[in-house]
């Protein structure tokens, strides 16, 4: 189950992928806030008013008010989702399982991804996927996966201000 703690309570995926759920800390019953087909990777923004989530079956990134009320299509996507994460300045930066690009950068409003990073192939580099941002919004660390499996991936930083990018573990 997919799940993510926010200051209030917990959002998590349930009934087979079908519900996105809220539940109170001082709540026993969770509230269902959207539904679809092959929901995931729930994660929430930084003001903690809502929630992003992947819809992989219409291949959307979507969001939605904590607590509740109609999903936004914030964009579409190609492939899997490979971990999303809300940025202060009101962009979500996302990954997916398509090869051709690594991170991307979208409006939480809406609009089309720009691409932030892309696999170097040449250096056995498969995808950039789980981006996760760090305090202050400055920078984000995500995991590049290698063509000799796990045991080949690493973990990289990246400044969103310059591009710059290090390689943090092998």
């Amino acid at each position: 189950k997919d799940h993510r703690k926010d200051k209030r309570g917990y959002v998590y995926i349930g009934n087979n992928g079908t519900q996105l759920f809220v539940r109170a800390r001082d709540a026993l019953e969770p509230v269902a806030i959207a539904t679809g087909s092959a929901l995931r990777g729930p994660f929430v923004s930084p003001d903690g008013h809502w929630v992003g989530f992947a819809d992989n079956a219409g291949a959307t990134l979507k969001r939605v008010a904590l607590t509740g009320g109609p999903s936004i299509v914030v964009a579409r996507v190609s492939g899997i989702m490979r971990g999303a994460t809300w940025a202060p300045d009101d962009t979500i930066l996302f990954a997916t399982s398509s090869g051709a690009t690594g991170l991307r950068r979208v409006s939480a409003a809406g609009g089309t991804p720009e691409v932030l990073t892309r696999p170097d192939q040449a250096a056995g580099e498969v995808a950039h996927v789980w981006p996760e941002l760090l305090p202050g919004g400055a920078a984000v660390l995500f995991t590049i996966t290698g063509t000799g499996g796990p045991d080949t991936d690493q973990i990289a930083v990246r400044d969103l201000r310059t591009g710059a990018q290090k390689i943090l573990v092998r």
